[in-house]
């Protein structure tokens, strides 16, 4: 009995260790792949960064000047108070003494007049906000794509390189047998001299511009993992959809917001020429005689009624009108633009595209050729040049695509994956 009920017990600490074991590592792979700047990655990250929490900052005091933007006046009410002797004519000195409160009451609505204009301004400082959100996750994501573009031109520098060595060998192996002279050794360590330079810029400029993404995304690594496509998928919605909902765009959307604030900040100016009366309560002892009186203190808006707030405000609505349409012009020629940019980039892509496994097939079979002696390293040569302008061309015309696509998808308001 002590044998089998030792074997079990062994059984279920093994599957004990090994439940463990991969419990430990399936959480340190998910948070590897969550570590990973994928698209969706970037955009949750650039909405916390730095700059998108200034603006967040900026739209929190304009909602603390709302909840305190309500008092019932803006001036506090007043207390004084005198006293001294009375000299009567019979040598009495009797105690004389005067209080005054002076309450004031403001009239035509400029109270409710100030909560609309905090709450319009609140509402275009969250306008701006969503608009410097939107800017900083566009240039996030337009800097992962630029680092996706070099990490796959470090990979084609790598190919270039690998291949530069093995003609390199080839040709030393040529040499040795005879069949070559020694220049071909010469040119093909040359070729693999400047491949290796260029694999080793193009690393540094990858390294050097996901330092910049890292900046902008306010990160503590120094090198996440990049992962995701140099071109987005999906298409963006037809030109005149866009044009339709050009409304709903975050910059339109700003400046709207900023001249219904302007509009609700001349209305709080033009409540601000009615006058704050103050009511009157005063209580007086004179001669052991108790005195009490009751009145009002008018202003009169006749020297100064508030003429420059309701002359700068009115002006400030003509100025916000102005870049509302200035602003939706701008946003419509913005996605025209945009989108014949994307057409553009769509068909380069598409022409370049058949020619890429061509080039590599032209590239591998010169290659196997000079190490097999049935060509000359001058033909190796001009294939490898032809090939790797060719995938250069491609690289950069998926590089401008990709930034086509995201710009017209982050203007139209669409997710990226």
């Amino acid at each position: 009995m002590s044998g089998p009920s030792s074997r079990l017990r062994w059984l279920v600490a093994a599957s004990i260790v090994v439940v463990c074991f991969v419990a430990l590592l399936a959480p340190a792979s998910a948070r590897a792949e969550e570590a990973a700047l994928t698209r969706p990655r970037v955009i949750e990250l650039a909405r916390a960064a730095p700059a998108s929490r200034v603006a967040s900052s900026e739209a929190a005091v304009a909602r603390a000047a709302v909840a305190a933007g309500g008092p019932i006046a803006l001036e506090n009410p007043v207390l004084s108070g005198m006293g001294g002797v009375r000299f009567n004519r019979d040598g009495s000195k009797p105690f004389s003494g005067v209080a005054t409160l002076s309450w004031p009451v403001e009239l035509g609505g400029q109270r409710g007049a100030r909560i609309d204009a905090a709450r319009a301004e609140q509402r275009a400082a969250d306008a701006a906000s969503e608009d410097t959100q939107r800017r900083v996750v566009l240039a996030a994501l337009l800097q992962h794509a630029l680092v996706l573009h070099d990490e796959l031109h470090a990979g084609l520098a790598a190919e270039r390189r690998t291949l530069a060595e093995r003609l390199t060998a080839a040709a030393e192996r040529r040499r040795k047998a005879g069949s070559v002279a020694e220049v071909d050794v010469a040119l093909a360590a040359l070729q693999q001299a400047r491949d290796t330079a260029l694999e080793s810029a193009a690393r540094g400029a990858r390294d050097a511009d996901k330092l910049v993404l890292v900046s902008l995304l306010g990160l503590a690594a120094q090198d996440p993992p990049i992962a995701g496509s140099l071109v987005p998928p999906g298409d963006p919605p037809p030109l005149a959809t866009l044009l339709r909902e050009v409304e709903q765009r975050a910059d339109v959307v700003r400046a709207t917001a900023s001249l219904d604030a302007a509009r609700a900040r001349s209305e709080r100016e033009l409540a601000g020429r009615w006058p704050t009366i103050s009511v009157l309560a005063q209580y007086e002892r004179d001669d052991r005689a108790n005195i009490g009186l009751l009145g009002l203190a008018v202003p009169i808006p006749i020297l100064n009624a508030n003429r420059l707030g309701v002359a700068t405000s009115a002006a400030e609505i003509e100025v916000a009108g102005a870049r509302v349409q200035a602003t939706r012009s701008g946003a419509a020629g913005h996605l025209r633009e945009l989108y014949a940019r994307y057409l553009a980039t769509k068909k380069s892509l598409d022409d370049l595209a058949p020619a890429a496994s061509l080039a590599s097939q032209a590239v591998s079979i010169a290659a196997r050729g000079y190490e097999l002696g049935e060509n000359d390293l001058a033909s190796v040569l001009l294939v490898r040049r032809e090939v790797n302008d060719t995938r250069t061309a491609l690289l950069e015309a998926e590089l401008a695509h990709a930034n086509a696509k995201i710009e017209i998808l982050v203007a139209a308001g669409r997710a990226l994956q």
